[in-house]
């Protein structure tokens, strides 16, 4: 497990951290800042918590412990470690996390306008100037319960046809969603005709597309999550 004894990071300055957690915990990813150098979390949304939670972390391989992003497998450390540094050269870098039966996605970009920023806070005295990147965690799933309603809502589909929409983009077939629902498949299919003729879409796959890449919207969540470390949850 990766031990870092370096001092804290100040937090990100000039900006309400409370208003950009508000804002950020109704996008449907995790989104985290770390300091490259040391590791150390100095914003988090809610979902990126969740996401570090030690509970949760064996799906991903990333956890936070004291504050400070950490991963027990050493092939997750050393890509983690590249990535970082790749940030601090200003580029991109993607994190392949494999365990317990499961893999995961995460982005790690950098930061660059909080460099310039950080030169008014550390004056130049031979010390180096903090360095953050941005780590973008995966979507959980392919179309989010909350665009499909409103979705779903907007364009005039009744409840029927709502729930026959969310499953479809859960990827199940006609036969799979008359089961489910106790229905004939004839019944299914003139629903999803419905469907089609309401979003304008051509196909089945056309109306899976145009659901896709409704912005991510996150779940109502509660300001207090349960899980955090009550230091993590107090610094950020």
């Amino acid at each position: 497990m990766l031990q870092i004894d370096t001092p804290p990071t100040p937090v990100l300055p000039g900006v309400s951290l409370a208003m950009l957690r508000a804002v950020l915990d109704q996008v449907d990813y995790g989104l985290a800042v770390v300091h490259v150098d040391t590791r150390h979390l100095v914003f988090a949304n809610t979902h990126a918590l969740r996401a570090l939670a030690n509970d949760s972390a064996q799906s991903h391989g990333l956890s936070l412990i004291q504050g400070y992003l950490c991963t027990p497998q050493r092939c997750h450390l050393e890509q983690l470690t590249r990535a970082l540094g790749r940030a601090r050269s200003n580029l991109r870098g993607l994190l392949n996390l494999t365990g317990g039966g499961s893999e995961s996605t995460v982005a790690v970009m950098p930061i660059a306008g909080l460099a310039e920023s950080a030169l008014d806070a550390y004056p130049s005295n031979g010390s180096p100037i903090p360095c953050y990147a941005l780590l973008l965690f995966a979507k959980q799933q392919l179309c989010d319960a909350t665009s499909i309603t409103l979705f779903a809502n907007e364009r005039g589909l009744t409840r029927a046809e709502s729930q026959v929409l969310a499953q479809v983009c859960c990827g199940l077939r006609p036969t799979e969603i008359a089961a489910r629902q106790g229905v004939q498949l004839c019944t299914v299919r003139s629903q999803l005709s419905s469907i089609r003729q309401k979003t304008a879409s051509s196909s089945v796959r056309a109306l899976v597309e145009k659901v896709s890449v409704l912005p991510p919207l996150a779940r109502q969540l509660s300001h207090v999550f349960s899980g955090l470390n009550t230091n993590a949850a107090a610094m950020i």
